[in-house]
């Protein structure tokens, strides 16, 4: 009687491969879209010019970036926009690390209930 070659270390299912995939989709939607934290009313600038300030945070679950974007503007028409970005990079390492913390979980489950189902079959 041959057995079957004993397969390869890090080869997964493609049943996996495609739920990893969704999942890790879901993490990267979730870290890019952005949340506006704080909105500031009009402020009326000496020049006639009005400031509005727009902050807007990014990262699931903690925040690793927060962009704050100022506008001004003379009636309707734009004069002027600055941004500046500011990055945590403590924040970026623990959405990293929970995100792989997830996927490794969703690969884990997958191929446990993949073996699991192929054991209760038997020869």
């Amino acid at each position: 009687m041959r057995k079957s070659p004993r397969r390869a270390r890090f080869q997964i299912h493609v049943s996996t491969a495609i739920v990893m995939m969704f999942v890790a989709g879901g993490l990267i939607w979730a870290n890019v879209r952005g949340t506006v934290s704080d909105f500031d009313d009009v402020i009326e600038i000496h020049t006639g010019e009005t400031e509005h300030e727009i902050i807007t945070e990014f990262g699931w679950p903690c925040n690793a970036l927060t962009a704050i974007s100022l506008t001004f503007s003379r009636g309707e028409k734009l004069v002027g926009v600055a941004a500046q970005d500011n990055w945590t990079f403590t924040h970026a390492a623990a959405d990293v690390f929970a995100a792989l913390a997830i996927l490794f979980a969703v690969w884990f489950i997958c191929e446990w209930f993949i073996r699991r189902r192929a054991a209760g079959k038997g020869p």
